[in-house]
């Protein structure tokens, strides 16, 4: 099993920090993979520098010990250096990105970051980018402007974290269902927070349309009250669907793995 989404800091952080001062950090994250038997995950870099190395380098440098992670660099599309930073960040071992676009303060369909997703594209690496409402100006990073995104860069693998929530989940399927290699992440839909659960008929809706090949699990870790109950829970719901074990192993990691780079 592998499961995605995982944002990782040298020292504690998250909504679980304070009852556990280890969340947030690649120990506590391997010690709840162990507990439930996932066996390997994608870590995303930290938004900044930590222990005084550049966050992408820092994550590099943290995988040599820990084998069963996957590094996604996070790298800023608005910095005129983001192709070259890509094209390091592989050659140090990472194989994917994360983008946060309320974080870095970028419209998403700008030409002007259109040298990171040609990069990412050229590169081959899957692009986890956060979709649903998450403060700023939605009209700059609203799902449906990835659809531009897609039509410009075919090739390109974008996974639409939390689908838009539930505010503009019907724009990330409208951008499933024109663009092939765009996947839906399924991150904190489970009903934890109402902002982002996925109703019965959405879900249905989703499978249908579509289809288990286009869908990865995200942990979302450690932004949740119990990390290791919130995976526990998140994968019984999964498991809850009725899916065939084909259909659920390329939730729960099969998806994901055909997308990293060869």
């Amino acid at each position: 099993m592998l499961i995605s989404h995982c944002h990782v800091q040298s020292a504690g952080f998250g909504l679980e920090v304070e009852s556990n001062p280890a969340a947030g950090t690649l120990p506590e994250l391997r010690r709840i993979m162990q507990a439930l038997g996932v066996d390997r995950a994608v870590a995303f870099a930290p938004f900044g520098p930590q222990e005084g190395v550049e966050a992408n380098e820092w994550l590099a440098q943290q995988l040599e010990d820990y084998p069963e992670l996957i590094g996604f660099a996070t790298v800023n599309p608005a910095d005129e250096q983001a192709p070259e930073k890509l094209r390091r960040c592989t050659q140090r071992g990472l194989v994917g990105a994360k983008v946060h676009p309320p974080i870095f303060k970028i419209t998403l369909d700008d030409p002007a970051i259109d040298p990171f997703w040609q990069a990412a594209e050229e590169l081959r690496l899957p692009v986890h980018i956060h979709t649903g409402v998450h403060g700023w100006h939605l009209r700059r990073y609203m799902p449906m402007l990835l659809d531009d995104v897609c039509q410009r860069h075919p090739e390109l693998r974008i996974i639409m974290d939390h689908l838009g929530g539930i505010a503009m989940f019907d724009q990330a399927l409208g951008v499933l269902h024109n663009n092939p290699h765009s996947y839906a992440g399924l991150t904190q839909l489970s009903g934890r927070d109402p902002r982002y659960a996925l109703s019965e008929e959405r879900l249905r809706l989703l499978l249908d349309t579509v289809g288990p090949e286009r869908i990865i699990y995200g942990f979302d870790y450690p932004w949740n009250e119990d990390n290791l109950a919130a995976l526990e829970h998140d994968l019984a719901w999964i498991r809850s669907w009725g899916l065939s074990d084909a259909d659920e192993a390329k939730i729960l990691g099969g998806n994901m793995e055909r997308l990293l780079p060869q």
